[in-house]
C-alpha cells in the first residue's frame, strides 16, 4: 500500500498573459487540489488541472531544502547539459549544479533533497495530476473543449514517463530495451495506490507511444487552437513525440513527427539571432512551446538566474561552452559565436567580478528579458529542433539531398557566409571522437544540434545515450571527466523514499 510519492499541491494562482500569447488568464489548480465534481463537470475548469502542471514546470521550492537547484523542467535539462561535454561551470559557487556537472551525486539518493529525489517527484508529480484527469476521460470526451484537455494530460504523462527514461533508464534502445524501465501508473493515486515494480524499458516505450498517440487522436478530434504559449498542443505533441522516437532510435516515426511539427501555422522554422535574443521571449517566431513568466511568479534561483552572467547567481559560478565547441565546432563565420563571450568582452559582466579576467566562454545565450524584475520566459521547444531531428531522420533514410537542404534552411540564418559542406560523405555513419571534425553528413548535422541546442529540450546527454557515444572532456575545463559509451553515471539512482514507500521495489534488486 502506498502513494506514489508526496504529490505537491501547490497554491492556486494565476499568470498574466499578454495579448501575443493568449486571450485571457492562465487558471492553475492541481487537479488532486479540487474536487472531481468541481473541475471535471465543466471540461473549461478542468483545463485549470491542466494550467497547475504547467506552473509545476517552472515552479522553484520543489523539495523544501536545496530549493536552489530545484527549479522545475529547465533544471532536468540544465543538468542533463552538464552532464555532456559541451557545457561546464568555471566555478562551483555554492555548489548548486557543479555537483551534477562533475559527477558527484551518486552518493545523496538517500536524502530527500538529492537531484535524483526531485527529479523523481518531480515527474512522477506531472503522471500524478495528469492521471487525476485521465480518470475522467468519459466525461471530458464529450465535447471539443474536454477532448483538448485530456490530449494535454495524455501527452503530459507521456513526456514525463520519456524523462524518467532519460534519467534512471540505460541508453541505447535497442540494445538495452529489456533492461529495467521504471513504475508506470495509469490511474490517480491515493493512500491505497499499490506500488509496482519497474517492468521493461520496452514496456515503458509502449506505454509512452500509446499515450502520444492518443494524444494526437485528442487533438485532432478536440481541434481547439493553442490558447496559451504553455500549452502542449499537436504540433508540441508531435515534437514531444519525436524526441521520444529519437531515444528509441526510431528514425522513421521521430521524422514523421518532427514534419507534422514543423506544420504549425504561422511558426518560422529558423529565427535569426536578433529575434532570439536572451532566449526569454515566448513570442519569439519559431518558439513552439514555452513557459511564460511574471513578476509575481519569478525567483532568483529560477533557470536564468543561474545561468545569466547578470544573473542573481550567474556571475558567482560561470556557465561556460566547451572551448573546443567554440572554437573548432563553430567556425569564424558561424554567428552563434554571440552566444557566448569572454567576459573582458561583455559589459554584462562587471569590472570588479572576479571573472573578468578569465580566459573562460561565458555564456550569454540565456539572459533575463529584465534584469531589474527577474523575469524570463522559459521556451522549451523551437522549430529548430524539428528541422534538425528532420534533417537526421531523412539522412538515415538516405535522403541526402533532402537533409542538405534542411541544413541550408539553417546556415542562412547562422552563418555570416555560405557554409562549405560539399565534401562530407553522404552517409549516416557517427564518428566516436566527439571532438572531432565532422567527416559525414550525419556528423554534421550532429554537430549543428550541439550548438544549436546548446542547454535546450533534453540536454546533450540524451544524444549521447541514443548514440552509444562517450566522450573525454577537454582539459581547459575544470572537471576533465571521462565517460564510456552509454556509462552508468549517466544513470540517476532511485531515492531512498521510493523504496521505502513501495515495496514492489527491492533496492538489491532493483536499484541502478
Amino acid at each position: 500500500m502506498r502513494k506514489i510519492l508526496n504529490i505537491i499541491l501547490a497554491t492556486c494562482c494565476v499568470a498574466l498573459l499578454s495579448v501575443s500569447c493568449a486571450k485571457g488568464a492562465l487558471e492553475t489548480a492541481p487537479a488532486g487540489q479540487l474536487g472531481g465534481g468541481e473541475i471535471f463537470g465543466d471540461s473549461n475548469k478542468a483545463q485549470s488541472a491542466i494550467d497547475g502542471i504547467y506552473r509545476l514546470m517552472y515552479q522553484t521550492s520543489w523539495q523544501g531544502a536545496w530549493d536552489d537547484e530545484h527549479s522545475g523542467l529547465a533544471s532536468f535539462t540544465l543538468t542533463r547539459s552538464l552532464m555532456g561535454e559541451d557545457h561546464y561551470m568555471s566555478n562551483s559557487g555554492n555548489g548548486w549544479y557543479y555537483f551534477d556537472y562533475s559527477f558527484n551525486i551518486a552518493s545523496d539518493w538517500t536524502s530527500t533533497a538529492s537531484r535524483q529525489a526531485f527529479t523523481w517527484n518531480m515527474f512522477y508529480t506531472f503522471i500524478s495530476q495528469a492521471n487525476y484527469v485521465i480518470d475522467n476521460e468519459e466525461s471530458l470526451k464529450a465535447d471539443a473543449v474536454g477532448q483538448n484537455v485530456l490530449a494535454q494530460a495524455y501527452a503530459i504523462r507521456a513526456y514525463s514517463y520519456y524523462c524518467l527514461y532519460e534519467c534512471y533508464c540505460q541508453g541505447n534502445y535497442s540494445v538495452n530495451k529489456d533492461k529495467p524501465g521504471v513504475p508506470i501508473y495509469t490511474k490517480g493515486t491515493t493512500k491505497e495506490t499499490e506500488g509496482v515494480g519497474r517492468g521493461t524499458i520496452e514496456g515503458l516505450f509502449t506505454q509512452i507511444n500509446g499515450d502520444f498517440e492518443t494524444a494526437i487522436n485528442y487533438f485532432k478530434s478536440g481541434n481547439q487552437p493553442q490558447s496559451h504559449c504553455s500549452h502542449i498542443d499537436l504540433y508540441v505533441a508531435y515534437g514531444l513525440w519525436a524526441r521520444a522516437s529519437l531515444a528509441q532510435q526510431n528514425y522513421v516515426q521521430a521524422g514523421i513527427c518532427a514534419e507534422e511539427a514543423l506544420k504549425k501555422g504561422g511558426l518560422k522554422r529558423v529565427a535569426t539571432l536578433s529575434e532570439l535574443s536572451g532566449f526569454n521571449n515566448r513570442s519569439v517566431p519559431d518558439a513552439m512551446w514555452a513557459l511564460e513568466q511574471t513578476v509575481d511568479q519569478v525567483s532568483g534561483y529560477a533557470f536564468v538566474g543561474h545561468m545569466a552572467v547578470n544573473g542573481f547567481y550567474g556571475d558567482k559560478a560561470p556557465q561556460c561552452w566547451d572551448e573546443w565547441i567554440y572554437e573548432q565546432g563553430m567556425t569564424d563565420s558561424d554567428l552563434r559565436r554571440a552566444w557566448a563571450s569572454l567576459p573582458k568582452d561583455t559589459d554584462l559582466c562587471p569590472d570588479d567580478s572576479g571573472f573578468k579576467s578569465d580566459n573562460i566562454y561565458w555564456q550569454t545565450k540565456f539572459t533575463y528579458a529584465n534584469s531589474t524584475t527577474r523575469v524570463a520566459d522559459e521556451i522549451c521547444m523551437r522549430a529548430e529542433e524539428m528541422l534538425l531531428t528532420l534533417a537526421e531522420c531523412k539522412c538515415r533514410a538516405n535522403d541526402y539531398a533532402g537533409a542538405r537542404a534542411l541544413l541550408e534552411e539553417l546556415y542562412a540564418e547562422r552563418y555570416s557566409e555560405p557554409r562549405d559542406i560539399s565534401a562530407l560523405e553522404d552517409s549516416a555513419n557517427v564518428g566516436f571522437d566527439t571532438y572531432a571534425q565532422p567527416q559525414s553528413l550525419l556528423d554534421e548535422i550532429l554537430l549543428q544540434r550541439r550548438i544549436e541546442l546548446w542547454c535546450e529540450g533534453t540536454g546533450r546527454t540524451a544524444d549521447l545515450r541514443r548514440l552509444n557515444l562517450g566522450y573525454t572532456r577537454s582539459e581547459s575545463q575544470p572537471e576533465a571527466y571521462t565517460m564510456a559509451p552509454n556509462d552508468p553515471e549517466f544513470i540517476y539512482k532511485i531515492p531512498q523514499k521510493e523504496f521505502d514507500s513501495n515495496p514492489a521495489l527491492d533496492p538489491s534488486k532493483d536499484q541502478n
